[in-house]
């Protein structure tokens, strides 16, 4: 039987020693058990890098990387996977395989890296356009945005030709159309035509974290629509992913330590950032920032400055991506930008200096909402003042701390007039409205798990927006009319068809669903949803002591001493939830 791949990688890896794969890189010092450096992927004067050699792995305390010997050559070298895994090979002479027979992942993976470098000869071909006679517009164009060719090199600036230059090209390096088409580079018109997606655009590489070209952005160089354009998402490149200019700020930890970052709309602020100093900058490519982003950003820094377009639509993708960020622990700062103007244009109107000194003053997180929410009203009128002091306090409320909510208590009164006695006497409010939910939940006493079970049920059915159970409670429930009930809405969940209706329409023939039905109908609205989960939460504790109290019945009558070591060691698990 042929080897396969995952086999043969076990045996590499006993091989290798990750100390010596580490050492070329880095001055490791032993201390105790273990060894330590300052990490190669960030900058820092006190070593943070630790390295493991009983579990042949390593972890930065500082900038928070890890893995093994594979994962450090990786980001060292900038390779893919599977360069790593030739690198390690060759340092310890252990041939590699041919596996194309009898593994799927390695024929998946040299797809990948055909595709890989199909992006690469693309980006060097847009680039030979760019340096060349046909890219004189495109230059021109760099030129009076102010960007030179030496930054236009450094992000790998190019320009495309017509609608069919790029795929004769490629073509002619052994590329088929299918290639082109998976890798986003073509369309097909809808005469059937195949074509170059950017032709006659200005041409903007997006790079990944390992220097590898995944996909496009194309600009326009007049004023046609549209004036941007990415490569849709493919094998290679999503964009909810990826965060322009991240291979930069790699590069840049290496020479001095990024203590914030500047995120930015578009690849072209970016770009024009960069040519005035200001190199610490990174595009969302867009204008909403997603989760997946925030946790790239939480990697590099634990500050970031919001600096998106000063129009609506920018202005809005700010409010949405806060909170993303801010619930990723990041500190959050926010500059809106006068005049519509966006980051690269103020720059140019107004230069890097100017620039500068609006991040310094850029606004927290609460401060920014609190005044973009202001704008909303009219702060002259006592009507609408008392609407905004509404608004304001739920704003602050979720902060928590109350040295926090005491300054900005101070920050709304400032603005608004009012005194600070009467907006914490409606903080006061907002606790009165929780004391009664409160009340209101409590009414789910040891004694009253049907009653939860029955408005979690009702809650289920009635298909009120908010209410969401993603838990499954099938072992909490016993009672055989709940439980049937419950699988009933499970299997109607799948396709969307849980209705109050599903109910009512046997109740006359079922008594335990006028029970849920009456347990419905005492709770309001303001109250429902609190009253949702607290009745979940309920049922799950109270199942899982009703389980635990079984569970140890059990045990004390169980004579099989591994049979009660099994339940001994269930009873455990449980215990740690």
């Amino acid at each position: 039987m042929a080897e396969k791949f995952s086999d043969w990688l076990e045996k590499l890896k006993s091989k290798v020693d990750i100390a010596e794969i580490i050492s070329p890189y880095v001055s490791l010092q032993a201390k105790g058990s273990k060894k330590w450096a300052c990490c190669p992927f960030h900058h820092e004067k006190t070593p943070s890098f630790c390295l493991y050699e009983q579990s042949q792995t390593y972890h930065c305390f500082g900038c928070g990387v890890g893995g093994d010997a594979i994962t450090f050559v990786q980001e060292i070298e900038h390779t893919d996977f599977m360069g790593a895994v030739k690198i390690i090979a060759d340092k310890y002479r252990v041939p590699i395989p041919d596996f194309s027979h009898n593994d799927k992942g390695a024929e998946i993976k040299r797809h990948k890296d055909k595709l890989f470098e199909m992006m690469r000869d693309t980006a060097n071909y847009f680039h030979q356009n760019l340096k060349s006679d046909a890219g004189r517009q495109a230059r021109e164009y760099l030129a009076k945005r102010g960007i030179s060719m030496q930054t236009a090199t450094i992000f790998g600036m190019g320009y495309s030709l017509g609608r069919n230059q790029l795929i004769a090209y490629l073509a002619s390096k052994g590329y088929s159309k299918e290639n082109m088409q998976e890798a986003g580079l073509v369309d097909t018109t809808q005469s059937g035509a195949v074509v170059d997606t950017m032709a006659g655009r200005l041409i903007v590489p997006i790079i990944n974290n390992i220097k590898k070209v995944v996909a496009f952005g194309g600009r326009v160089l007049d004023d046609s629509k549209p004036k941007y354009k990415n490569t849709r998402d493919t094998v290679l490149f999503n964009k909810s992913r990826e965060i322009f200019g991240q291979h930069s700020i790699k590069r840049l930890n290496l020479e001095t330590a990024v203590k914030e970052l500047i995120v930015v709309e578009g690849y072209m602020d970016v770009i024009s950032l960069f040519q005035s100093g200001v190199k610490n900058a990174v595009a969302s490519m867009g204008t909403s920032l997603t989760q997946d982003q925030a946790k790239l950003i939480k990697r590099y820094v634990d500050k970031v400055i919001i600096c998106y377009d000063g129009d609506s639509a920018g202005q809005n993708a700010t409010m949405r991506g806060l909170d993303i960020l801010y619930n990723h622990g990041l500190d959050v700062r926010v500059v809106s930008l006068p005049d519509n103007l966006d980051p690269d244009e103020y720059v140019r109107k107004y230069g890097k200096d100017s620039y500068l000194k609006m991040l310094i003053e850029a606004k927290p997180l609460f401060e920014h909402k609190l005044s973009t929410l202001a704008k909303s009203y009219d702060l002259m009128s006592p009507q609408e003042k008392g609407k905004y002091a509404v608004e304001a306090m739920k704003i602050i409320k979720p902060l928590g701390d109350p040295a926090m909510i005491e300054a900005y208590i101070g920050y709304v009164a400032k603005l608004t007039g009012l005194p600070s006695d009467t907006l914490r006497r409606q903080l006061d409010v907002s606790e009165a409205v929780v004391t009664v939910i409160k009340q209101e939940t409590s009414k789910i006493s040891m004694s009253a798990f049907d009653r939860a079970v029955r408005y979690v049920l009702f809650g289920l059915f009635n298909g009120v927006e908010g209410v969401k159970c993603d838990k499954d409670l099938s072992q909490y429930i016993i009672d055989k009319n709940q439980r049937t009930l419950y699988d009933l809405y499970r299997s109607k969940c799948a396709t969307q068809e849980n209705t109050l209706e599903e109910l009512t329409s046997q109740e006359e023939d079922n008594p335990e669903i006028k029970a849920i039905l009456d347990e419905g109908s005492k709770i309001g609205d303001e109250t429902a949803l609190k009253y949702f989960d607290d009745c979940v939460a309920k049922i799950i504790k109270d199942g899982e002591k009703k389980r635990k109290r079984e569970l140890t019945k059990a045990i004390d009558r169980e004579k099989d001493e591994e049979a009660k070591l099994i339940m001994m060691s269930q009873l455990a698990q449980s215990n740690k939830k």
